[in-house]
């Protein structure tokens, strides 16, 4: 899959999705000339994010402008309590955005998150096959992904990282302080990107499921 000059749009429903699923991802596709987006459509509505909701969107640009993406915080926002029920107003604020991107990196459907389903749903109904033609990619995220009753996450997908692509996605984690919770610390991330490489013979890699790609 070229990923070299293309218009790369990562799609998340909270602050810090972009560098735990596809930092990685986000950082290559950035050395090689790709324009990089990340898509923010979802607000925060527990009381520790309402709290922190502020700092978040700082900590988001922080981390992407490490990455080499752009920010997109967008004004209309749908809280992650009531995502599930409000699929198409997420549809709505990602439609145009997926218009312009080439390959789109989002939640998995099966993540335990709500709020994950839901962006990742929206994104299906964005790239219906019969409107339009895009390469999507299921990134994995720690304690949303692997929290389910069965882990049923199966990668056909891998990116290969150099250390330069490691050391940038756990510089971005570190500016995350206020979400450093367990699972999702700078050096977890890079035990996952180990255990990705392991699997396919390389140092360091980031995994994904194919959603949808046409090869023309």
């Amino acid at each position: 899959m070229e990923i070299g000059s293309k218009k790369i749009l990562a799609i998340i429903a909270h602050p810090d999705d972009e560098t735990i699923g596809c930092g990685g991802f986000l950082s290559r596709a950035a050395m090689q000339n790709a324009q990089c987006k990340v898509l923010l459509p979802i607000r925060r509505g527990d009381p520790r994010g309402i709290r922190h909701w502020d700092t978040l969107k700082e900590q988001l640009r922080s981390a992407c402008r490490i990455l080499g993406a752009e920010a997109v915080i967008t004004e209309d926002m749908v809280s992650d309590i009531t995502a599930e029920v409000h699929v198409h107003e997420i549809y709505g604020i990602i439609n145009s955005y997926v218009q312009w991107a080439d390959i789109i990196l989002t939640h998995w459907h099966g993540d335990s998150h709500q709020a994950h389903r839901a962006v990742s749903r929206a994104v299906e109904l964005a790239t219906r096959p019969f409107r339009i033609q895009k390469t999507v990619l299921f990134f994995e995220i720690a304690t949303s992904t692997d929290q389910a009753f069965t882990y049923t996450f199966s990668p056909n997908c891998f990116i290969s990282l150099n250390i330069d692509d490691v050391n940038k996605k756990v510089s971005a984690m570190s500016r995350y302080n206020t979400e450093t919770e367990f699972g999702r610390t700078p050096g977890n991330l890079e035990t996952l990107m180990r255990l990705r490489g392991a699997q396919t013979g390389q140092d360091f890699a980031e995994a994904y499921m194919i959603a949808r790609h046409f090869i023309k």
